[in-house]
């Protein structure tokens, strides 16, 4: 009896493993997303979706791997609906890269993209969102690369690497964007991304066939995605732009540990450039005195110089670094003029310290610490330092 009921406790947990995944759908009835593209016009918010095609998957398939869909609402998720019903899949978002926006709706406020996003449970708060520059992200999300074929994963590996290997780019997640847009404590900053096309006169308009698959077969392809300067927001609306140097310059404020990279020009001959290896910024606000003072150091590898000088003695060591020291002190304090002249916003974090450090002080500016920021007085103590020379020492080339 002990061994039959044993049995059929055995047959019955078999039957449950059979029967298959409760509340799961097979692979062939989901669509795989891996970029949104909101565009603001003037008929309401235009959705694109990009969608991983699973017939590229099968051999010999000349099937591309993404295909697009597109609607229009005066809501994002109005839009977003309309696109679910042209399609026989279910569209399935865990697996979402990359979300694009053009420049008209960072302009008018982002604060509606970040309220769809997070709302949506099936949205990861760790992608990368972008503003297209120059184009829309309908245009940005069809054009075909070379790396990862598919647009948004191409957004998706190239912000990544750029963030990785270089000091022009940003890392926050959607928590930390929705957290700076609703303060003005410290304003936020996103990548940009444009598209760069070799033969600028052959595409004049938006119309063009960046999407052709031909655009992948080429050494050198006709439209080029590129994830290049920050777009700079005061709240949740974008008012202009940082290029790649000041981006660098930006990061250095923020205490950000990334590869920067600089070169200075000796006697309007000579080219040196040096890597940035260590970095501490420290910012000490005054709130009472209306002014900040920002303390810089930075320590550096030569890897590159064709100046002819002995890199061996520490005199002529120390002489280089401050050739650097008064190129990058100018740089900064240029930076900091054109962040209080022309934006006129505190993406600097000086009154993101002032709230941890003077908080009494800050709840007293904080009402109207947009109009005082620029009449800030901000002092740069910055310290250069060059302590290696590479591997080739003393060589000059």
């Amino acid at each position: 009896m002990k061994k039959l009921l044993v049995t059929m406790m055995i047959l019955c947990l078999t039957a449950t493993t059979l029967a298959g995944c409760l509340e799961r759908s097979e692979l062939n009835t989901l669509g795989l997303v891996s970029g949104i593209g909101i565009d603001l016009t003037d008929e309401g918010y235009d959705v694109t979706v990009q969608v991983l095609n699973p017939a590229s998957l099968a051999n010999n398939s000349s099937a591309l791997p993404v295909y697009s869909l597109q609607a229009t609402g005066k809501t994002i998720f109005e839009a977003f609906q309309r696109i679910d019903q042209q399609t026989t899949t279910t569209l399935f978002l865990p697996h979402l890269n990359v979300i694009v926006m053009n420049e008209k709706l960072a302009e008018s406020g982002i604060n509606p993209v970040l309220n769809f996003a997070l709302r949506h449970t099936d949205i990861r708060p760790d992608i990368n969102l972008l503003v297209a520059k120059g184009a829309t992200a309908n245009h940005v999300l069809n054009v075909l690369a070379s790396v990862d074929i598919a647009p948004a994963g191409e957004l998706d590996i190239s912000t990544n690497m750029a963030f990785t290997h270089t000091a022009r780019l940003v890392d926050l997640n959607l928590y930390e964007i929705v957290g700076m847009s609703n303060t003005s404590a410290v304003n936020m900053v996103l990548n940009v991304v444009s598209i760069n096309h070799e033969h600028p006169d052959q595409h004049a308009d938006e119309n063009q066939d960046d999407g052709n698959i031909k655009n992948t077969q080429t050494v050198t392809p006709n439209a080029q995605l590129r994830i290049e300067h920050l777009a700079v927001f005061q709240s949740d609306k974008l008012i202009g732009f940082l290029d790649d140097e000041q981006a660098q310059l930006y990061n250095i404020f923020m205490d950000n540990h990334k590869r920067y990279a600089f070169h200075i020009i000796i006697e309007e001959e000579y080219y040196t450039a040096v890597e940035i290896t260590r970095t501490k910024t420290r910012i000490e606000p005054d709130l009472a005195n209306n002014q900040a003072t920002v303390h810089i150091d930075l320590k550096a590898m030569i890897v590159e110089n064709s100046y002819p000088i002995d890199l061996t003695t520490q005199d002529n060591l120390n002489a280089m670094g401050d050739h650097f020291e008064e190129k990058l002190n100018a740089d900064l304090h240029d930076f900091v003029a054109y962040v209080q002249q022309d934006l006129k916003t505190d993406i600097l974090s000086i009154g993101g310290k002032a709230f941890y450090k003077e908080h009494r002080l800050w709840e007293e500016v904080e009402g109207y610490w947009e109009e005082k920021f620029p009449e800030f007085d901000i002092t740069i103590n910055l310290d250069f330092k060059i302590d290696s020379v590479g591997e080739i020492g003393n060589v000059t080339m």
